[in-house]
């Protein structure tokens, strides 16, 4: 896909809170799904993009698949592979400030699989799981989902899920029910927008749609 960048249309976030810099990222990923995802349908390849602060908005630069994903293996791998090239994040981080031009967050669009919280893992597939293999798409009832994950430059996640002709759900970390991001995804995630934090050497190894998967 073209990496040229857009500039969100985004509206007010839902329920705004007394967070501005946390509201701009949640505000930009509700438009990202919803523009670059809902407005065309499904079965769409997934995304990396970084987000920018501009003068007259939220720009959003997608990253093209053949430089984080040239060997075209599951994008989850791929991301992780880029992220261990990178500087593990620190434990302790001085609040940094978003200023214009600066990229605030990193996210990442795709589409998955993922089990309602109704339904239980049958026995074989809790084994299949156990030994390390991607087991959702085997599932019966298994729910089709789009989902937007991205970390700001404060190492804060956000986590946005849409099952198939439903409504996005929305969660920041830090927040009432908020959900728990955790795995590759936003692993690889935190350690992009800490290079991007830490210096224009390590800007180039960043890396975006391969096969579908799983969270």
């Amino acid at each position: 896909m073209s990496r040229e960048p857009r500039i969100l249309s985004a509206s007010a976030p839902a329920q705004p809170s007394d967070d501005s810099a946390a509201d701009m990222v949640a505000s930009a990923l509700t438009a990202i799904e919803s523009q670059f995802g809902e407005e065309h349908g499904w079965d769409l390849p997934p995304r990396l993009f970084v987000l920018r602060l501009q003068s007259h908005g939220v720009m959003v630069d997608f990253i093209p698949e053949a430089l984080w994903n040239p060997a075209g293996i599951n994008p989850a791998d791929a991301l992780g592979d880029h992220a261990e090239t990178l500087p593990p994040v620190p434990p302790l981080l001085v609040p940094g400030v978003v200023h214009e031009d600066s990229v605030f967050a990193v996210g990442f669009m795709f589409e998955g699989w993922s089990k309602p919280r109704n339904v239980e893992l049958p026995r074989e597939l809790r084994m299949l799981r156990n030994s390390g293999a991607r087991v959702l798409h085997l599932l019966p009832g298994r729910e089709e989902v789009r989902i937007v994950q991205a970390v700001d430059l404060n190492q804060r996640t956000f986590h946005l899920v849409r099952v198939r002709g439903g409504q996005p759900l929305l969660s920041v970390a830090g927040r009432k029910d908020a959900l728990e991001a955790e795995g590759t995804i936003p692993d690889a995630l935190s350690r992009f927008v800490h290079a991007f934090r830490t210096g224009p050497t390590q800007q180039a190894k960043y890396p975006a749609p391969a096969p579908r998967m799983e969270n």
